[in-house]
């Protein structure tokens, strides 16, 4: 346990990767192998960061995955007995570890106050306990983090190793090296990937409660501990639409299961239909008075994450075929 929260501060066991070129080339073939900024990441999985000769700081970004506590990779090229070794540690960001010392500072401050004034007043003796569960918050929130991404060094080590070592013929799926030109059309024969079957999962999903819904008619419903309100649809019309939606969803989903290419095209079909209704919505509103300035605000808002999410099932076209 205490091995582990100098982890947190101090990192991983250093670790060194050999060089099979020089000190130029190593670098420049590590750059090559990885992304410069994560931020817009959002096509494919990939390694990015900062790549030079004093300093290499390196971490995996999964497009729609977000993760303050997993581990970068941080290290320096040096020469070593003629050879050129890249030797670092993984560890947290340096950003993370400032917030967790004030997170971690404040918990046992609080929890060293709390006591003394618990001592003093028996009105107050449980509040040590609100210190103590903030601080176990907080060691469980990177712990989660922490196994989140339990894999993350393996696999940058990987990234590091194959640029380093190999002829860059055939870069790591991920890694963010050439194309991902040549594995068009070529989908695997072991069954389908992850992502396939979690936008199967929701698409279904979707698909089962809007033709529930419309089965049932019940619009909406909200439940309290005073009762509660069913909204109903208010025509058949809005109704038998909902149906249809669902059905599609249904289908779909079965489509985007086989890795059928009409339903990838699909996927974009359903973005661009639902800016479009949020567009035409807004522009057929006459109610909205004051609140239209804000209704233009989300709308563009959601066409820029429109956008964004088609840019990454875009680049989900590998797992599809004719």
């Amino acid at each position: 346990m205490f091995r582990w929260i100098l982890e947190i501060w101090a990192g991983s066991s250093p670790v060194e990767f050999e060089s099979s070129f020089g000190l130029t080339e190593s670098v420049q073939r590590l750059k090559a192998a990885t992304r410069r900024w994560a931020l817009f990441n959002v096509s494919q999985e990939a390694a990015a960061g900062t790549v030079t000769q004093s300093r290499v700081s390196l971490q995996r970004v999964i497009p729609m995955v977000g993760n303050s506590f997993k581990p970068f990779f941080t290290g320096r090229f040096q020469e070593s007995h003629g050879k050129i070794i890249l030797s670092g540690r993984f560890t947290l960001h340096w950003l993370v570890k400032i917030f967790l010392g004030f997170w971690f500072g404040f918990c046992v401050l609080f929890t060293a106050l709390a006591a003394f004034a618990a001592i003093r007043s028996q009105q107050v003796a449980a509040m040590p306990l609100a210190g103590i569960v903030m601080l176990a918050l907080g060691l469980g929130i990177v712990r989660i983090g922490g196994w989140f991404s339990r894999n993350d060094p393996a696999w940058l080590s990987d990234v590091i190793r194959h640029a380093l070592s190999t002829p860059m013929v055939a870069p790591p799926v991920g890694s963010g090296m050439g194309s991902n030109v040549a594995q068009l059309g070529k989908p695997s024969t072991s069954g389908p990937p992850k992502v396939i079957l979690v936008v199967t999962a929701v698409l279904a999903l979707l698909g089962v409660m809007s033709f529930a819904s419309a089965i049932t008619g019940i619009q909406s419903y909200q439940g309290s501990a005073t009762g509660s309100v069913v909204t109903h649809y208010a025509n058949d019309g809005l109704r038998y639409g909902v149906a249809a939606y669902g059905l599609l969803m249904l289908a779909l989903s079965y489509g985007i299961y086989r890795r059928r290419l009409l339903a990838w095209r699909m996927g974009f079909a359903i973005l661009i239909v639902g800016v479009a209704i949020q567009a035409l919505t807004l522009a057929t509103s006459n109610d909205l008075g004051q609140a239209r300035a804000s209704a233009l605000f989300f709308c563009v808002a959601s066409a820029f994450f429109t956008i964004i999410w088609g840019r990454w099932w875009y680049a989900q076209r590998i797992h599809f075929h004719d």
